[in-house]
């Protein structure tokens, strides 16, 4: 593989957990996917499936005092992320790697204007006085499609709108050109015309500077509408990576298959929704075998014997089944 050709992202084998009382309860076990600039990954799954977890480890920004990486490896643009000193480390974060997280209105300080924040965010990383700060955050607002982003600058985050104050978050994220921006579920608690409004900011971002995007969110749908390929993530482990257009039109795991019948149609009549009945295991008590098994309408014996590897279907795709590739017409 040539250097043009490599990953901007690789996360090899991952594993994350958690110290408490009863052990360490695992959050992420082996998972694996990888990013080239200027393209979009979406990992989807339900609460509780490790995808925030991993984009918190990426970010170096587990919780030190009980958080673990316990095995992989993290790579950006060829540099091993887990071999770093904290400083370094912290270094990496806002100029290479940048994050929006998940509600805004906790992001934000309260006490601070918007346009500081944005201002502080570019400071930390580049030498240049408070005048030229605040300009360049106000070019930034404008850029995230904030009117009057001059007025804007001085208010407060409680003056702003969901979807405004998401924006700001993303201007914050942005401040120093990252390569690599990890959106957190970028979209909770917004109503839907907001939601294709921030997906379309996010598309015009990708397109015009080049940024590669790691989007997470338990919204199929939505990932749909700007990944170029989807990871699922179910119980801390990838079920099945693939590039989106193939997934979606021929998805091979039955947990994807589910998470595809619960997205809402446009004629429901026709295709009603689908609910995947049961939830997500407890990491004290995981089951036997695979870990979707005691879900699963396909489930085997053979399931809850051993737990399937990630496996090659296709080019690109990847799935971790026994029953892969599924005969559904049978």
């Amino acid at each position: 593989m040539s250097a043009a050709a490599a990953p901007l992202l690789e996360v090899r084998d991952l594993a994350i957990g958690f110290a408490t009382e009863d052990g360490v309860l695992p959050a992420v076990q082996g998972a694996s996917f990888a990013l080239r600039a200027g393209t979009c990954l979406g990992i989807v799954g339900e609460s509780g499936s490790g995808k925030s977890v991993a984009a918190l480890g990426i970010m170096g920004l587990l919780p030190p005092a009980t958080a673990r990486i316990t095995g992989g490896s993290i790579t950006l643009a060829g540099q091993d992320l887990l071999a770093l000193s904290p400083a370094a480390r912290r270094a990496t974060r806002g100029r290479q790697v940048a994050m929006i997280f998940q509600e805004p209105m906790t992001s934000l300080n309260p006490a601070f204007t918007v346009g500081d924040q944005v201002a502080e965010a570019i400071r930390a990383h580049e030498p240049m006085n408070a005048s030229a700060a605040r300009q360049r955050a106000i070019a930034l607002l404008r850029q995230v499609r904030i009117a009057s982003p001059e007025q804007r600058y001085g208010e407060y985050p409680h003056r702003l709108s969901g979807g405004m104050r998401q924006r700001v978050m993303i201007a914050i994220a942005l401040a120093c050109n990252p390569q690599l921006l990890i959106a957190d579920e970028p979209t909770t608690a917004l109503d839907v015309t907001v939601q294709a409004q921030i997906v379309a900011l996010l598309r015009d971002i990708q397109r015009e500077r080049g940024t590669a995007i790691l989007l997470i969110s338990h919204n199929l749908g939505l990932i749909a509408g700007l990944a170029d390929e989807i990871a699922v993530m179910y119980a801390g482990r990838v079920l099945e990576r693939a590039p989106a257009a193939h997934l979606l039109a021929q998805p091979e795991h039955p947990y994807t298959i589910g998470l595809l019948g619960a997205v809402p149609r446009a004629a429901p009549a026709e295709a009603p929704l689908v609910g995947i009945e049961g939830s997500v295991p407890d990491p004290r008590h995981p089951p036997p075998g695979c870990v979707f098994q005691p879900r699963c309408p396909f489930a085997e014996a053979r399931c809850a014997e051993a737990a399937p590897p990630l496996r090659t279907l296709a080019p690109g795709h990847h799935v971790a089944c026994h029953l892969a590739p599924l005969d559904l017409a049978a």
